[in-house]
C-alpha cells in the first residue's frame, strides 16, 4: 500500500499543482476508504501516510504543545469560572428571596405594633382586663412656656 502511495506521489510531482492537491486528496480518501486489517504496523504507516499528505508531522505537534497546553488551561479556567459564577448567581437569588420575606415579615410586625400602641386601642384593652383607673383626659391638652 506504501508503494502505491509513493508511486502516487511521483506521478503527482510531474503535474500541474492543481492536479497534485486534487490527487492527494483522492489518495487520502481512498486510502480512508479501503482499510486493511492486518495489523498495527500497517494502520500506522497508514496514519503516518495520511499526516504525511497534510503536511502535519510530529515535530509540527512539539512545537506546537506549548499553546495546545495553553489553549487547554484556558478552556479549564473559563469552564471553571461560569460554573463558579452560575453558583454565585443562585445564591444570590436565594439570598435575595429570602431579604424580601423577611422585609415583609418586618413591616407586618411594624404595623401590628403601631395597630396595638394607639390611643384608642390601649383604652380598649385596658376596658377588657377591668382597669378603670386609667382614662383618658376629656380636656384638651395645653402647652407650658418657660418665661
Amino acid at each position: 500500500m506504501t508503494e502505491n502511495i509513493q508511486e502516487e506521489l511521483e506521478k503527482n510531482e510531474t503535474l500541474a499543482p492543481e492536479d497534485q492537491e486534487q490527487s492527494s486528496k483522492s489518495k487520502i480518501l481512498n486510502a480512508l476508504v479501503n482499510e486493511e486489517d492486518d495489523s498495527d504496523k500497517k494502520d500506522m504507516e497508514h496514519l503516518k501516510d495520511v499526516l504525511h499528505a497534510l503536511s502535519i508531522n510530529g515535530l509540527w505537534f512539539k512545537k506546537q504543545l506549548g499553546v495546545l497546553a495553553l489553549i487547554v488551561l484556558g478552556i479549564i479556567i473559563y469552564i471553571s469560572n461560569r460554573y463558579q459564577a452560575q453558583t454565585e448567581m443562585i445564591e444570590e437569588d436565594k439570598l435575595h428571596e429570602e431579604l424580601q420575606d423577611w422585609k415583609y415579615r418586618s413591616m407586618t410586625r411594624n404595623s401590628e405594633l403601631t395597630l396595638r400602641c394607639r390611643q384608642s386601642q390601649l383604652e380598649e384593652q385596658l376596658k377588657a382586663m377591668g382597669d378603670s383607673t386609667l382614662c383618658s383626659s376629656n380636656e384638651p391638652v395645653y402647652e407650658l412656656t418657660n418665661d
